[in-house]
């Protein structure tokens, strides 16, 4: 599979946004304590520069899972490292990449001091980036699967235009050529008739005919 660049870069900026924002998540719901959005930046921009490099090529499940499960373990415990160490840090006092970590506000909000006992949440930790690693590298094959068949596809179709264009121009006109309007047709209903059906008297007895029958006279 061979994409562009723009293609490459929009679906790693988006694969890495939600990645690193369900990651996150997950981290502040478990453990109770916030997260600051630098080192989601950091996490971000890593997640983005594999995803970009994964792009270039089709690649099965199992390759693409051996990546992201160490990578998903990586961002654990990069997290937990900004939540252990940026609270206790007094104003002006960070050194080295821990400004880069612990700017730009926090994520939590209602999410905090909710979360699980440490000893529980090491575990919980572990079986969530676990499961988020092996579904973004599940969906990741599946994005590839998907744009490698719509790439076939272009090809297919830029095959057949260059081979016939003039099929490929009635068909442009075929479809750029208004649609008839349907003729509106009005049946006239019939009006009801009102004539009344006079009504016959009901013979309430049997007609008392005597006598032998006329005989008919022969001609």
């Amino acid at each position: 599979m061979s994409t562009g660049p723009a293609t490459r870069t929009l679906r790693a900026a988006i694969f890495a946004a939600l990645v690193v924002l369900l990651a996150g998540l997950g981290q502040v719901l478990v453990t109770g304590r916030p997260l600051p959005l630098g080192t989601l930046a950091v996490a971000g921009g890593a997640v983005f520069a594999v995803a970009f490099a994964l792009a270039g090529s089709e690649r099965g499940f199992p390759a693409i899972a051996a990546v992201f499960l160490p990578l998903e373990l990586g961002l654990s415990a990069l997290f937990d490292f900004a939540q252990s160490t940026c609270p206790s840090l007094p104003p002006g006092s960070a050194r080295g990449f821990e400004p880069l970590l612990c700017g730009g506000g926090s994520l939590g909000g209602v999410l905090l001091g909710h979360g699980v006992s440490r000893s529980a949440g090491l575990l919980v930790l572990l079986a969530l980036h676990g499961a988020i690693a092996l579904a973004a590298a599940f969906w990741l094959r599946r994005a590839d699967a998907a744009l490698s068949a719509f790439a076939a596809s272009a090809r297919v179709l830029g095959d057949f235009a260059r081979r016939f264009p003039a099929a490929v121009g009635h068909w442009l006109l075929l479809l750029a050529a208004p649609v008839p309007a349907r003729p509106l047709v009005r049946m006239p209903f019939p009006r009801a008739s009102r004539v009344r059906v006079p009504v016959e008297d009901v013979l309430l007895s049997p007609a008392v005919r005597r006598g032998p029958p006329v005989p008919v006279p022969a001609c």
